[in-house]
């Protein structure tokens, strides 16, 4: 009875309909769940180290070497849940699939309450169903088998815990206690997926400068602060030698360009109410203060670079730097005062930053204490946990895709390599944050091509969708300025549409080498709540009668009903009944290599997930290093892996050779190896203890 009344029918409805299409899915034959499901080899390293836990054998891929490539709170839903493969290696995955639906039906439901609480009953009931069953979201969040559920549902519960606080705290004082929750809700959100920091921390701002343009203006500056410098940076360099030579030394120049332009930009007054002051003044402090913090920044960054810390990269980025930032900081200037509240004159009630800073400076330091005391001191415990069993305080895993991206022709993913990959906008790789939304350009980029033809102009075409289609988004944010900004600020946007832009440069300024499309978390959801405020401002001005609202209302449930059953659909056809037979092979790899060597045999692969997992009594090591230990990612910079693998144990190879003469293997392995078979264009190999020559 409590379910019913804290659920809406809808509600009740749409969780029923998830959960019944994920348990038709959970019980089908088993051969799909390896071959067709959880076909990410990623998954599976979370799978086996979450058994060989439950086993006793502690933070584990092969039971050899220990390891931290993974995100915490995911390895700790899988734990419990592996246990169960001791006796059935499929049961675990079933399990997983309800779990996944459950996650999937929490974060519909999320959706559904802040778009109806804020915008419209219809927008809601299309927003949640979109969610819950469009293809892309499903294949990429849900198919997986990675963290992508838990990390959505940790998104939307923080940014729904966000709008309740925006209602609370204009009414009564803000106590500790709240700020604590929604603190611990964010060290949720960072531990679902390590790279959404960013939104933690930002989240932080929008709570404690509450009341205060500050919290809307910081977030967007440092957004453009990042971007701004690193991409300076990387436009006098070239983008190959940014990722290979100059690419954290760029981070570098962020941070200190960071505290210094955010700070003389409040100091100069540039964080009032842009209507506060004369559109002259406000020209003037922003101006005032980028200017000299740039001075300063550059100033600094050359004596810092004198005393041998960071790459001397060419001066004549920090003007570049000088003109984007103060272009950008100014246009979001010129937009707070658009959508400023038109009540607020120049030089009214106005307050000097020093003035404003001693009135609020302690409620700013008790609650900035609370929350980031909570999500740093997390982090901090979490980072010193790790150095202690790990021998490091970040996962290993994105330490070996950051060594990929400063390699040059290597075997595995590239760093952005162009401008689109660089903004997060390249739609033809995995640089592509913005999806499913940009599906949408490219039925318009070829409705293009009469007006701009030319086989040769794809890219541009689509390009030139993307600008007309954002035009008019802000068109119809700057038309409805004041029911925007109303939305904006209840839904909480700000602090993840900055968290996103971060997540992504974080990525692609950094030579990060193994991006993959399901990453981009924050980015879905912003995409449907942005989505669902533009169609809500679009179907506003029709929706003033009861009836035409009604008729809204029966066709948005019309299309959620079209969309279920294009999603069962597709599951019914990927998920078969008695189509296997019993006894067919979950993979035939791990068939070969378990007939091709001997019980107990330590075999190395470059990958190996999903084999480490099904294959019996032989031991899988993972020799790419993403779920492997920090010293053989040590082992495998200075060219020491075979030696190192040897010494473990470890006789045969199971690997493609040419890959091994490749960037981040370097041949070290050739004479090492001596081929004795060779299956699917992979050679089964022996592991020399002395090398041929």
């Amino acid at each position: 009875m409590n379910f019913l009344k804290r659920h809406s029918l809808f509600e009740i409805i749409l969780i029923t309909i998830i959960l019944s299409i994920h348990l038709y899915a959970a019980f089908s034959d088993a051969y799909n769940f390896p071959n067709t499901l959880y076909s990410r080899d990623d998954a599976y390293y979370y799978f086996k180290v979450a058994q060989n836990i439950t086993e006793g054998l502690g933070s584990t891929f092969d039971g050899i070497n220990v390891s931290n490539g993974y995100h915490p709170l995911w390895m700790i839903v899988c734990i419990p849940i592996f246990a169960f493969a001791r006796f059935d290696l499929i049961l675990p995955l079933r399990i997983l699939l309800m779990v996944m639906a459950g996650l999937n039906a929490a974060t519909a439901v999320l959706i559904y309450r802040l778009v109806k609480e804020n915008l419209s009953q219809a927008v809601a009931y299309l927003a949640a169903a979109f969610w819950a069953f469009n293809l892309y979201i499903h294949m990429t969040v849900y198919e997986s088998g990675l963290e992508t559920p838990l990390a959505t549902f940790a998104i939307m519960l923080f940014i729904y815990k966000l709008s309740q606080f925006e209602k609370t705290w204009r009414t009564r004082p803000v106590t500790k206690r709240e700020v604590a929750t929604l603190a611990w809700i964010a060290v949720v959100v960072m531990f679902s997926r390590l790279d959404l920091v960013f939104i933690a921390v930002l989240g932080g701002l929008w709570i404690v400068f509450r009341g205060k343009p500050i919290r809307f203006l910081a977030p967007l500056d440092m957004v453009i602060i990042f971007i701004s410098m690193t991409f300076s940076v990387a436009f006098r360099t070239g983008l190959e030698a940014y990722n290979s030579i100059y690419a954290s030394s760029a981070v570098e120049a962020v941070f200190i360009a960071m505290v210094i332009k955010l700070s003389a930009l409040y100091f100069f007054g540039a964080y009032q109410h842009p209507r506060t002051n004369s559109v002259l003044k406000m020209l003037r402090q922003t101006l005032s203060a980028l200017t000299i913090s740039t001075l300063i920044v550059t100033g600094l960054y050359v004596i810092l670079n004198l005393l041998g810390v960071g790459k001397n990269f060419p001066r004549s980025a920090f003007l570049l730097d000088w003109a984007i930032s103060t272009a950008l900081i100014l246009a979001v200037r010129f937009a707070a005062y658009w959508f400023g509240d038109e009540k607020i004159k120049a030089n009214f009630q106005q307050v000097t930053p020093i003035k404003e800073f001693q009135t609020h400076w302690k409620i700013w330091f008790s609650d900035s204490l609370t929350y980031y005391g909570i999500v740093g001191g997390a982090l901090a415990v979490y980072m010193f946990y790790n150095k202690i069993a790990f021998g490091t305080s970040s996962p290993v895993s994105g330490q070996v895709k950051r060594w990929w991206g400063h390699l040059q022709n290597t075997v595995y993913d590239y760093p952005a390599l162009n401008w689109p990959s660089f903004f997060g906008i390249n739609y033809e790789w995995v640089y592509d944050a913005w999806k499913p939304a940009v599906n949408l350009l490219i039925p318009i980029a070829k409705f293009l091509r009469p007006i701009y033809p030319g086989a040769d102009t794809v890219d541009e075409r689509y390009y030139i969708a993307m600008l007309v289609c954002s035009l008019v988004i802000l068109l119809i944010l700057f038309v409805n300025a004041r029911q925007s900004l109303c939305a904006l600020t209840n839904m909480a946007l700000i602090p993840l549409m900055a968290g996103s832009g971060f997540q992504i440069f974080s990525y692609t300024t950094t030579a990060y080498g193994g991006a993959k499309e399901w990453y981009w978390t924050s980015q879905m959801i912003l995409i449907t709540l942005v989505g669902s405020l533009l169609l809500h401002l679009i179907l506003q001005p029709l929706q003033q009668k009861i009836n035409i609202r009604r008729s809204f209302e029966f066709i948005s449930l019309a299309f959620c009903a079209f969309l279920a059953y294009t999603n069962a659909a597709y599951i019914m056809a990927i998920m078969r009944y008695d189509y296997y037979p019993d006894d067919k092979s979950y993979t035939e790899v791990a068939d070969y290599i378990k007939e091709n060597t001997l019980p107990n045999e330590i075999i190395g692969m470059t990958g190996g997930g999903n084999v480490g997992y099904f294959i019996q009594d032989r031991t899988i090591i993972n020799m790419d290093g993403l779920i492997n230990s920090y010293e053989y990612f040590h082992a495998l910079q200075n060219g020491e892996a075979p030696q190192f693998l040897h010494d473990q144990g470890m006789t045969v190879i199971f690997a493609n050779t040419r890959l091994l003469q490749l960037p981040p293997y370097f041949g070290q392995f050739d004479p090492y190896l001596e081929s004795y078979t060779v299956y699917g264009g992979k050679g089964l190999l022996y592991l020399l203890a002395e090398p041929k020559y």
